[in-house]
């Protein structure tokens, strides 16, 4: 960059920091944790933007401005643990220029990331809310008091769910085989929850597709933050004869992924497993704020998070805030709701 006259980097500071190895906490509190890109719009002056005439995309913001959204960001800023006085998107990042329009997701998945991580500046043209459709073979099997809002939070609980350690999975067809690092965790309960949902939903996609071929398909990403969860969803999917099957069937497209290997990708269906589940609240580098903002702007119609919101709620503020969120818009799912309950409470 020596010899270029200008130089423009795309990016977001509000997503994944770089990776520190020395930083054993793995949250992102080492100050080389923040990026090029961070520190100049931090520093630089404000850029000046001239534009032929104003955006009048029509904005969807009725999650954005709806109470349960004000109570989330409310609750980060008077549970934050930095004493000073809350420094707004705008003049903490005065040196960049934010997008703010968003068109990959329904207004309702990016309400909560908007309101808490951006102050609200980031919006949706309100012909998504059409577009993006919670699917209603899912809104089946994870009935909600609100069918519209595209996030649903299947709340696994245990306490005490997690493991830590050194393990190997592998499956009787040797397709997936993994050796997980000590210092990463799994959660057996909600590799099984999310194992049973897909099989439950591939078999109604399929019902789907036998009465109307033209069906678009669908496709679903699983994301998680340890590796070690990553591998063991893997195994279970592959020594699944019956998922197998139903796979082979369907044309939708499964990947299971780690956080920091989805950023910047997306699929129709997010399904995010938090694994953490024990009665200490340790979430350990979940609690960086950066990596849950990605895990959560990844869906375009439907985001399902599997968690223990126990631990989620004592563990970190943004978690306690995502989880009374998804309570007080009524899309909060016990486990194991099966699709006769579903029907019963519908």
């Amino acid at each position: 960059t020596n010899s270029c006259r200008s130089l423009t980097m795309l990016g977001d500071p509000c997503q994944l920091p770089p990776t520190v190895r020395g930083d054993v906490t793995g949250t992102g509190s080492s100050p080389l944790s923040v990026s090029l890109m961070s520190r100049l719009a931090s520093t630089l002056h404000q850029p000046v933007i001239v534009t032929a005439q104003a955006d009048k995309t029509r904005r969807d913001d009725r999650y954005l401005n709806a109470l349960p959204t004000k109570q989330a960001v409310s609750l980060v800023r008077y549970k934050s643990k930095d004493a000073t006085a809350h420094i707004s998107y705008r003049k903490q990042y005065a040196g960049s220029l934010l997008l703010s329009v968003q068109y990959r997701m329904h207004p309702s998945i990016s309400a909560f990331s908007s309101a808490v991580f951006y102050d609200g500046l980031l919006s949706t043209p309100a012909f998504l809310a059409e577009h993006r459709p919670f699917p209603p073979a899912l809104n089946d099997l994870l009935p909600s008091a609100h069918p519209g809002v595209g996030v649903r939070f299947v709340d696994v609980g245990g306490r005490g769910n997690e493991r830590k350690g050194e393990r190997s999975f592998s499956s009787p067809t040797q397709e997936v085989a993994a050796t997980v690092e000590n210092t990463s965790y799994r959660n057996d309960a909600e590799a099984q929850e999310i194992l049973m949902l897909l099989k439950d939903l591939l078999r109604k996609t399929n019902e789907s597709k036998e009465r109307d071929n033209n069906a678009p398909p669908m496709s679903i990403g699983i994301v998680t933050p340890y590796s070690s969860q990553v591998a063991l969803i893997k195994s279970l999917m592959a020594a699944d004869a019956e998922f197998r099957s139903l796979a082979i069937q369907s044309s939708t497209v499964i990947e299971v992924k780690s956080v920091d290997g989805y950023q910047g990708r997306e699929r129709d269906l997010i399904i995010f497993s938090a694994v953490r589940s024990n009665r200490q609240g340790r979430l350990g580098f979940l609690t960086d704020w950066r990596r849950m903002n990605v895990a959560l702007t990844r869906a375009k119609s439907a985001l399902v998070v599997f968690g223990d919101t126990e631990t989620l709620r004592d563990g970190d503020r943004h978690w306690e805030a995502l989880v009374n969120w998804c309570e007080n818009l009524g899309c909060v799912v016990d486990a194991g709701t099966d699709e006769s309950q579903a029907n019963e409470y519908m």
